[in-house]
């Protein structure tokens, strides 16, 4: 046969050999790893992991000697962060650290993969796994990158058959902050686990799309009262978001007379944040309600409201015996800027009795309304005129 035949057959067969002892020693630190984890011995099967990808990378350098110029120096560290059995052997990493409930150092691996492999699907596939504990953990990894692409499988994992993994889904949709997610996230409030419903809550109020305006009003009638409280929360994000239409006002405004009066506040509530005066005559009429939660809500909302019209109200809560209601008339009055207030303020900033919060109150509303004229401390005291 042909010498050169021959000797491209002898240098595929030393390259297969090379190619074998590497997979041979990553074979070997995967498989005992593999029977430490089985042994729940996750730090021991981790570390065995680490000294082989260390191993694996100084022979990778030391083959190709010291660089000499940062070209060179870049071109090897690729070069390590693409090696097939570093990839491997980073892979079988990532599940180790979620089991270590570290899934802060699996995201950090699963960065290093892909930049070896930008097309890797191992957290991807980690989504199937029979173990709801590594799911939810690659859930934490998708929600951690950030990553726009990753919420078509973040949707999908919003319907695992396990609360933690829905539950991980709704709050990784919820950080990456994408139009995208809204709707998915709307669909979680109806989940069968309060937790989802109250994450998926939490996470539209700080999308601040008017999208999920109607679906937290329906959600503040839930059963739950974390889940109630959530959607409240996150209406008044909404109602403060310089994001939020301003057409969303007339969501609030159509069910101010809803038949659950939950609902009636929490939307004149929000109209007194957003400026609206339509929230006016109805907190003026749920300032007198029997419940003391309800007219604090409501003294809170019309200190919000920017309208003059309601500071009468404001100086009769002022006198209210409940120290809360008095602090957050105080607070209204202040923003409201109301000079006619002044002397009340200043006598209860001065009473000796009234709780410390309710004078610190009064004495920021004091300035507020009549801010103290600025002090010249360029040139220091006045020094020149005696007693």
């Amino acid at each position: 046969m042909n010498k050169c035949f021959w000797r491209f057959v002898l240098a595929f067969g030393t390259a297969v050999l090379l190619a074998g002892c590497g997979n041979k020693e990553t074979a070997e630190a995967m498989k005992k790893a593999t029977g430490l984890e089985d042994q729940k011995q996750y730090q021991d099967a981790n570390d065995v992991l680490v000294d082989a990808l260390r191993a694996r990378e100084a022979k990778i350098r030391g083959d190709a000697g010291t660089p000499t110029d940062q070209a060179t120096a870049d071109a090897e560290t690729k070069k390590v962060q693409a090696d097939p059995e570093i990839l491997k052997m980073e892979r079988a990493q990532i599940p180790l650290y979620i089991l270590l409930e570290r899934a802060d150092l699996a995201s950090a691996v699963y960065s290093d993969i892909l930049t070896g492999s930008p097309n890797d699907t191992v957290v991807y596939d980690l989504l199937h796994d029979s173990n709801p504990v590594i799911r939810t953990g690659a859930v934490r990894i998708l929600g951690l990158t950030g990553s726009a692409s990753a919420i078509t499988a973040l949707v999908g994992a919003t319907k695992d058959p396990n609360q933690e993994v829905r539950r991980a889904a709704v709050v990784a949709l919820g950080s990456i902050k994408d139009p995208q997610t809204v709707q998915p996230l709307i669909d979680a409030l109806k989940d069968s686990y309060w937790d989802v419903r109250s994450e998926a809550a939490n996470s539209l109020g700080q999308e601040h799309d008017g999208r999920a305006i109607k679906p937290l009003l329906d959600a503040v009638t839930d059963s739950d009262s974390t889940v109630k409280s959530s959607a409240e929360t996150a209406l008044l994000f909404l109602s403060k978001g310089p994001g939020t239409p301003a057409a969303s006002a007339d969501d609030f405004a159509a069910r101010l007379s809803d038949p659950n009066p939950d609902i009636v506040l929490i939307c004149a509530v929000c109209l007194s944040i957003m400026k609206d005066p339509r929230s006016v005559p109805v907190l003026l009429k749920l300032v007198s309600s029997p419940d003391l939660t309800t007219r604090l809500d409501a003294v809170k909302g019309l200190g919000e409201s920017g309208d003059p019209s309601v500071i009468p109200t404001l100086r009769q809560t002022l006198k209210d015996p409940d120290v809360n209601m008095r602090g957050w008339s105080i607070i209204g009055l202040g923003n409201l800027k109301d000079e006619v207030s002044l002397p009340d303020l200043e006598a209860i900033d001065a009473d000796p009795n009234e709780p410390a919060t309710i004078k610190a109150a009064a004495e920021a509303a004091i300035h507020h309304i009549s801010p103290p004229p600025p002090q010249d401390t360029a040139n220091g005291p006045d020094t020149t005129s005696g007693p």
